[in-house]
């Protein structure tokens, strides 16, 4: 992927903080992206990072308030169907001692969650610094999206996300500290039910390297979002994103209910 792919990647992705609404605490982390919808903008993510008690809120980017990030809360999430978290890390086990078999495992429910987004909110892209090149401090990207996009076996797509989350202290105020990771060059292999197997350059080495990257937009090198991240696991060189294709009238019918 060259420069100007991977930026638009990582310009589209947004950081989700799930809050704790007493204390304002981080009870969970993930990933998602803002998709324009018709005249409507919304937030996509996947339901095991929303589907907790706790509220969901997209990091802003901009500069720390009184030693506190600003954030906006979401409100409300929809769910295509209540999903079960429980089962979906027992299925995960199952995977890893027989990975063959995917296509016959239940993940339980549906694994994506979305909101209609009230207010406009500028989002930043604060500065990072990769190996080989900075992305810039800019607004961060509202992705155009039809639900119609597919991934095919001749495209290379990627991802971004924060990992690797940590409790720092900085003047006696604790702040919550994570690396910023991007993962190119995925081939699209198959689909499987309601989810898009991908290949990995290589094979993931610990979850830690991949926690946190939950609901982050899979792209290709047009900048066409085709999947959410949902899941992988140690040991193997695949990982899973919803096929989002398959949820256009659901997602349609539930904004048509929000509506009236």
């Amino acid at each position: 992927m060259t420069q100007e792919e991977i930026e638009k990647i990582i310009k589209s992705t947004v950081h989700i903080v799930m809050s704790e609404p007493k204390t304002l605490l981080p009870k969970g982390l993930g990933s998602g992206c803002i998709v324009k919808f018709n005249d409507k903008e919304l937030l996509f993510t996947v339901a095991h990072v929303t589907d907790i008690q706790a509220a969901t809120c997209i990091v802003t980017g901009h500069p720390p308030v009184m030693n506190h990030t600003p954030m906006y809360s979401v409100g409300g999430m929809w769910f295509l169907d209540k999903f079960d978290i429980t089962k979906y890390e027992e299925q995960i086990e199952i995977i890893k001692s027989d990975p063959d078999r995917i296509e016959d495992r239940d993940f339980g429910q549906i694994d994506f969650s979305f909101a209609t987004l009230k207010h406009k909110i500028e989002y930043l892209q604060n500065e990072i610094k990769f190996k080989d090149f900075t992305v810039e401090k800019e607004k961060k990207e509202v992705i155009p999206i039809t639900l119609t996009e597919v991934p095919d076996e001749n495209s290379h797509y990627g991802f971004f996300g924060r990992i690797k989350a940590k409790w720092l202290m900085n003047n006696s105020n604790p702040v919550l500290a994570s690396q910023e990771v991007f993962y190119g060059g995925l081939k699209f292999k198959r689909k499987v039910g309601h989810y898009y197997e991908f290949a990995l350059p290589e094979e993931i080495k610990s979850h830690t390297d991949f926690q946190g990257t939950s609901g982050a937009p899979i792209m290709d090198t047009n900048g066409k979002l085709v999947s959410l991240i949902t899941h992988g696991y140690e040991g193997a060189d695949r990982i899973y994103g919803i096929a989002l294709a398959d949820f256009k009238s659901g997602i349609e019918a539930m904004i048509m209910t929000e509506e009236k």
